[in-house]
């Protein structure tokens, strides 16, 4: 293909034209769409104009004013080197463009082109070797070209503040990033997917540079390979997590997004089913809400509507599904009178292949839109007592033993993880997994065992078998939503909001008392309390940890109820691997009738009404 007919494709004719001219909608030329102006762009705009940023929820200026230029390094008002790393990536100039395009004052544009000079002037080009810096990490260097940089050379070629000195160096700076983002990419993950769309974009910005098609061939093929290699056969993306789910199927529409601009019809027939896939998983593990939920470092992402936003219409899920490879279970009931959907997520999988979390067997639990268990989300990266809390396991609903973890899963698998698995049979569905503890000195100390097992009429239990043959000191935890009140009655749990309540029940088959604190928003001596739905951003929340003795083999029995119905535990017995337990509903008894998995013997159920 000619490199005149790269322009006509991708719209970079226009950059022979004044500014808005034959382009008066910006989404005629990118292969991305720009959002429409509002009340917050704006406020943004005005922002930048006074040299003050907003990222991740924080507000900072990098302006220095007795030198009139900007500290590239500045790391924002908690010192966090991600706010310099937000600053680099210039995705203001879409705030200023949009508001000239809605003001017509070239005031907007003249302060891109302020920011863009003062930039260049202190990186005149890039490191010789990879680099974390706050300009040059890969990342910031993809972003710039994905984000804010096709603005200038697309749309704002010909504005009056654009001299051809500022022209000169911004187009040998963008044939820098070509250079230093094919051979200073990042070696793995969602970083490397981001890097090599930008990769492929800038071929397409600069098709007559000397290595386009270098960076072209080599986005294409490193986009294939890592497709293959970073997503599991369900759709999902091997971090295994919600947030960064997000980020990658976006950045793989841009890939749709930008062989279709570019007529590459074999490609686009290729890709489209692998982006689909993305879509599946994604829409497979969201609530009933539409929200997925907060599994590893992730933050609150609406499913529901980035699916609307893509054109992708996928019905959601109606019944109970098991990834396998990423060790995943949602469980669902469907909606019936007088009863909320159940929805539940339930970790037996890996940790994830980065960004990842102390939560194996950790499970998440609504009742319609009644979050009643949470995963709490991540807050921040930095290291300390608030990412130890985040990251680790006392903001899960799991189990401790000793004051341990158990032993760390592998970060990937292919295929289920030894000592898991999945049940279903007519009006049951249960699901298990397996962990260890190990000793300080070596050998194992502990084994712990966890059953879900979702009931007929959208009720949830959990099962948790700890082997021992000593003295272990048993804690756990369950976690609720920021707008979830809990109360504690003898044998009984409440988690209510406002009309909606649901009721928990616990027993031990050894008869051990628990001992039940709960806490919210606490400090000291330890945090604890804390939910994070989006990065920088904590909320205190109901949190109940309870613990106990034990000194032999001991099932605890846990039954979640549905909103608007009564669940009670009644009875739990347990001999070796074999249970009885009894329930009851209302005024109608249960008795559930099982056996464990142990080593080659799955899990076995039979649930029998009472007279």
């Amino acid at each position: 293909m000619s490199q005149l007919r790269w322009l006509q494709i991708y719209g970079l004719i226009t950059c022979l034209l004044p500014v808005g001219a034959g382009a008066s909608d910006p989404r005629t030329v990118f292969e991305r769409s720009l959002p429409r102006h509002s009340e917050a762009i704006q406020i943004r705009a005005d922002q930048a104009l006074e040299h003050t940023f907003v990222f991740q929820g924080l507000s900072d200026s990098p302006y220095i004013d007795v030198a009139e230029v900007y500290d590239w390094n500045h790391k924002g008002p908690k010192n966090d080197k991600e706010w310099a790393w937000f600053l680099n990536r210039h995705r203001y100039f879409e705030d200023l463009y949009i508001a000239y395009l809605k003001t017509g004052d070239a005031k907007y544009t003249g302060q891109i082109f302020y920011i863009l000079e003062d930039w260049l002037a202190e990186h005149a080009g890039p490191p010789s070797g990879m680099s974390f810096s706050s300009a040059w990490r890969p990342l910031e260097a993809a972003r710039r070209v994905l984000e804010s940089w096709d603005i200038l050379l697309v749309q704002l070629w010909s504005a009056p503040q654009f001299t051809d000195t500022l022209k000169a160096s911004f187009i040998r700076s963008l044939d820098h990033h070509g250079d230093y983002l094919q051979n200073h990419h990042a070696l793995y993950g969602n970083h490397l997917i981001t890097e090599m769309i930008a990769l492929l974009k800038v071929s397409l910005l600069r098709p007559q540079a000397v290595n386009s098609e270098a960076w072209r061939q080599y986005a294409l093929d490193k986009l294939r390979s890592e497709y293959d290699k970073q997503v599991y056969p369900e759709g999902a993306h091997k971090e295994l997590s919600s947030h960064y789910q997000r980020v990658v199927v976006r950045n793989y529409e841009k890939l749709l997004s930008l062989l279709q601009v570019s007529e590459q019809t074999e490609l686009l027939e290729e890709w489209e089913p692998k982006v689909y896939r993305l879509w599946e998983y994604f829409a497979s593990i969201r609530k009933p809400s539409g929200l997925a939920p907060l599994n590893n470092d992730s933050d609150r992402e609406h499913v529901s509507h980035l699916l609307k936003q893509y054109g992708r219409s996928i019905e959601p899920s109606k019944t109970s599904i098991y990834h396998p490879n990423a060790g995943q279970v949602v469980f669902r009931s469907k909606p019936a009178k007088g009863r909320s959907p159940l929805w539940c997520f339930f970790d037996i999988g890996p940790r994830g292949s980065d960004h990842q979390h102390e939560d194996f067997m950790h499970l998440s639990l609504s009742f319609g839109n009644f979050p009643l268990l949470v995963d709490n989300g991540r807050y921040t990266y930095r290291p300390g007592a608030w990412r130890d809390y985040f990251q680790g396991p006392r903001s899960h609903n799991l189990l401790l033993i000793d004051g341990r973890d158990s032993d760390p899963m592998p970060k990937v698998a292919d295929g289920p993880l030894p000592g898991t698995g999945f049940y279903q049979s007519e009006g049951i569905e249960a699901a298990w997994g397996e962990a260890h503890f190990s000793s300080p000195h070596g050998g194992r100390d502990a084994t712990w065992q966890r059953v879900v097992i979702h009931l007929p009429k959208g009720h949830l239990l959990v099962l948790d078998h700890v082997l021992t043959f000593r003295p272990r000191q048993i804690e756990g935890f369950w976690h609720s939503a920021p707008d979830i009140d809990w109360s504690i009655a003898s044998t009984s749990i409440y988690a209510s909001r406002k009309s909606k309540k649901s009721r928990i029940t616990y027993l031990s088959s050894e008869g051990n008392n628990l001992t039940l604190v709960q806490k919210k928003g606490e400090k000291e001596p330890t945090v604890s309390g804390w939910h994070s739905p989006r990065f920088n951003d904590r909320k205190p929340a109901d949190s109940l940890y309870y613990s106990t003795t034990i000194s032999q083999p001991t099932a605890f029995a846990w039954l979640f109820s549905n909103t608007d119905q009564t669940a009670k535990l009644q009875s739990l017995e347990i001999r070796s691997n074999t249970f009885r337990l009894a329930y009851s509903v209302n005024t109608v008894s249960f008795e559930l009738i099982g056996k464990l998995p142990n080593n080659a013997d799955k899990l076995t159920l039979k649930l029998v009404e009472k007279d």
